[in-house]
């Protein structure tokens, strides 16, 4: 139930769920943060699109070591995710295909061309492991579910989608002025109607009991009370 914030472009931030700041961290040289994956919270990944850089950071914020994209020839891909065995997943622009790599940029694992697979072309920006799948989201064709083999299974009808989370087997995104779900197993939808959700909302996410709401000048914190 801890809380990162990426502030300035710059520098993030971990809070406690009661918003006191625990610890930061500024890199100043690698031009703006594009994206944190907290998922290993021992592990975070940060990624600096501008100079095609990755960033990895202990549970302290501290350095841990760094992977220049650039010198493997991967400076285009947008979205990268943390696997669960620590090495690291994005999906390569160049290719059209779905990898697997390495803190030595040893290739692990690899999709078919999704060029050969869907008539779309895909611009990923979110990637997501979860329960033994890897999420990509791309918006205008909806999210391409994988297995941890990197083997395509099938494309969920969701876009338009600009951030998603997968928690305890369902997806959540916002739609509408409204916190919908999707479960990934059952497939049944439905939704949490947020009427103090305002229009300059940036961001909704949802940790164990609690909902934060991200708006241009502050977060809001929430308690999901179950019946």
């Amino acid at each position: 139930q801890q809380l990162y914030l990426i502030k300035d472009e710059h520098s993030l931030q971990k809070f406690s769920k009661e918003g006191g700041l625990l610890y930061e961290y500024n890199e100043n040289s690698l031009g703006s943060i594009g994206f944190v994956d907290v998922s290993n919270p021992f592990r975070l990944m940060v990624f600096y699109q501008d100079f095609a850089t990755l960033v990895f950071l202990d549970r302290t914020l501290s350095e841990i070591s760094r992977l220049d994209l650039s010198e493997f020839d991967i400076a285009q891909a947008q979205a990268f995710a943390t696997a669960s065995d620590n090495n690291i997943w994005f999906f390569d622009n160049n290719s059209y295909t779905l990898k697997k790599i390495s803190s030595q940029n040893e290739l692990l694992l690899e999709s078919q061309d999704m060029n050969l697979l869907l008539p779309e072309d895909i611009n990923a920006n979110r990637l997501v492991e979860s329960g033994n799948r890897v999420y990509l989201n791309a918006p205008e064709v909806g999210l391409l579910v994988f297995d941890i083999f990197g083997n395509y299974i099938k494309t969920i009808d969701i876009k338009d989608l600009d951030y998603f989370q997968v928690y305890e087997g369902q997806l959540f995104y916002v739609k509408d002025k409204k916190f919908n779900s999707y479960h990934l197993f059952s497939f049944l939808e439905s939704s949490l109607a947020l009427p103090m959700l305002r229009e300059n909302k940036r961001q909704v996410c949802i940790s164990q009991e609690l909902i934060f709401i991200r708006y241009p000048d502050n977060i809001e914190i929430y308690a999901v009370l179950k019946k």
